[in-house]
């Protein structure tokens, strides 16, 4: 008996996997020396610009706590799998992270669709989803113990857009374009719902499939109704087809871009500088060597050195959520439990990052860490392919 004892409980051991063990129970995920984290992003799609930049900025802050010695003597170590913007794929990809990686957490998983399709399993699995790059309000609503997130939503961020440009700047016939999916039903909710409120209508709205680039047809509807405003509801290279072919036929009609399409690349990418005057929603500013404050413009120095390229909005969205799942770990103690790590986040006030964004601030019964009602600016495109600050938004 006593032997038979002792192999059962080397085979329960081995099991585990090398798991941690705390109040009595494995934690998927965690060794003594490690904690697992999964991501599932665009690496090779028409989201690539977001998923890689993403990437580079949360291994480079992981990097770094894995260099100091780790959070309680434990490494983070992450695996991030390529979607390529695609359902099937995420789910592909999650399904793997999940079973057979067996994660302690996702992070930063990318897109609305995405994300919609995956989080179900991932909660089922009682892993956290954390700070998804989306921002649809599914992301931290309804309320679930293990699901948080950073952005504001689309809709409240539209709703902000709509009300200043119809109060502040007088625009009394609002059009849409925007992209045939959740992302795209969650902008037009935010704008359906402002003009509501606001006893007005849309005068037309107009969708595309996700990675269109011929947007004549939608512009042509647009400009027939005599929109004076267009929302946009398109990411990066679909906000720039979208304003060139604008311009293209002499209609220079006020346009604004959700923060799916408020980034750098926006502007510089724009042959001809065709983009400038557009207008985007953030927040966070996009910063440039010679506007960043010290520590951020040595942030970016050391970025370009290892990555040989340009830091950006999305690198450093990276970096920032990376850092609060730190923050978390960090307060969640040595005796890691998935109890002591929600207790952690729950416990993040008035948190910011060195890039100046919005701060963030969790709690027992707050998962979105971003205030809806002033947490978003207005930006603009200026004529040297800069986004510059507008405004405050709030509705």
């Amino acid at each position: 008996m006593l032997r038979f004892g002792l192999l059962t409980a080397v085979a329960t051991a081995v099991a585990f996997g090398g798991q941690a063990l705390a109040q009595g129970k494995a934690v998927q995920g965690v060794t003594k020396d490690e904690v697992l984290v999964g991501s599932h992003t665009d690496l090779s799609g028409p989201a690539a610009i977001w998923g890689v930049s993403v990437t580079n900025g949360v291994r480079m802050r992981f990097d770094e706590v894995n260099a100091a010695g780790g959070v309680h003597g434990r490494k983070i170590k992450v695996i991030v799998e390529d979607s390529a913007y695609t359902i099937p794929k995420a789910v592909a990809a999650t399904d793997k992270l999940l079973k057979r990686d067996k994660v302690f957490a996702m992070l930063g998983n990318l897109g609305s669709p995405m994300n919609m399709a995956t989080m179900p399993e991932i909660l089922k699995a009682g892993v956290p989803n954390l700070f998804p790059l989306s921002a649809a309000a599914t992301m931290y609503e309804p309320h679930e113990r293990l699901k948080f997130a950073f952005a504001m939503s689309y809709a409240d961020q539209m709703r902000g857009a709509v009300k200043h440009f119809v109060e502040q700047r007088g625009k009394k016939r609002i059009g849409i374009l925007y992209q045939d999916d959740d992302f795209g039903q969650d902008v037009l909710s935010g704008v359906e719902a402002q003009l509501k409120a606001m006893n007005m209508e849309l005068v037309a709205k107009t969708t595309y499939k996700r990675g269109a680039k011929d947007f004549s047809s939608q512009i042509a509807v647009l400009r027939q109704a005599n929109a004076d405003f267009v929302v946009l509801g398109t990411i990066i290279a679909e906000s720039i087809g979208a304003y060139a072919e604008a311009k293209k036929i002499g209609w220079n009609t006020d346009m604004v871009v959700c923060s799916a399409g408020y980034t750098p690349q926006v502007a510089e990418l724009a042959p001809q500088g065709v983009t400038a005057g557009l207008f985007g929603v953030g927040q966070s500013p996009i910063l440039y060597p010679d506007t960043a404050g010290p520590e951020a413009k040595v942030w970016m120095e050391n970025y370009k050195k290892r990555f040989n390229r340009d830091a950006d909005l999305q690198s450093m969205a990276g970096y920032g959520i990376a850092d609060m799942f730190v923050t978390a770990l960090d307060r969640a103690g040595k005796d890691l439990t998935m109890d002591s790590f929600v207790k952690g986040i729950e416990s993040i006030k008035n948190y910011t990052d060195i890039f100046g964004s919005a701060a963030q601030t969790f709690a027992p019964n707050k998962r979105l860490g971003a205030d809806p009602k002033s947490a978003a600016s207005l930006y603009q495109i200026d004529r040297n392919k800069r986004w510059v600050f507008v405004d405050r938004l709030s509705f």
